[in-house]
């Protein structure tokens, strides 16, 4: 029983702090609620599990509740990410353009997209966020859970392997 009632006792020292910490964070988005347990489930569970004793109860109650955060906006940036569908001329065709020129560039863009469905899925999405929907390295990195440095590499090792696969493409083209 004396860790119920440690952990009530904390609970009514930190609750205001903590609810108002998470609502100023989401915009008193209405998963706050859900997000403010999570916190205090964590904190029970650790508090319970007696592994090892919570030192300084606020400090670890804030801690746990920027992970729950972060958790929470990985999950709603991959989730608007998903949603979104694909359209299937993101392109802008230029009505100025001559019509051999804006061939020849729909005929590249498809073959870099053939190219695109042999790389990785985490790739095509990266790619794909980068130079179809303009997104920043951050919000990719955000979306899909990994780091900005993560995204630059990827996002360069992609253009290299298709711009390699192009180049030899082209090559063969030539000599045949």
């Amino acid at each position: 029983m004396k860790q119920d009632e440690q952990f009530d006792r904390i609970y009514a020292e930190t609750r205001d702090d903590l609810l108002r910490y998470l609502m100023l964070r989401t915009n008193a988005d209405p998963e706050v609620e859900d997000l403010f347990q999570e916190v205090y489930r964590r904190f029970y569970v650790r508090l319970t599990n007696g592994a090892l004793p919570v030192l300084n109860p606020r400090r670890y109650l804030f801690s746990a509740a920027k992970k729950v955060l972060a958790d929470y906006y990985r999950r709603t940036a991959k989730r608007k990410t998903t949603e979104q569908p694909i359209p299937e001329d993101f392109d802008v065709v230029s009505d100025d353009e001559p019509i051999d020129e804006r061939l020849l560039r729909e005929e590249r863009a498809d073959e870099v997209w053939r190219l695109l469905e042999r790389e990785p899925e985490i790739n095509r999405r990266a790619f794909l966020l980068y130079y179809g929907y303009d997104r920043s390295q951050k919000e990719i990195a955000a979306a899909l859970g990994i780091g900005e440095q993560a995204v630059r590499q990827r996002l360069y090792r992609t253009r290299e392997r298709i711009r390699a696969m192009l180049e030899h493409r082209e090559q063969e083209r030539r000599q045949a």
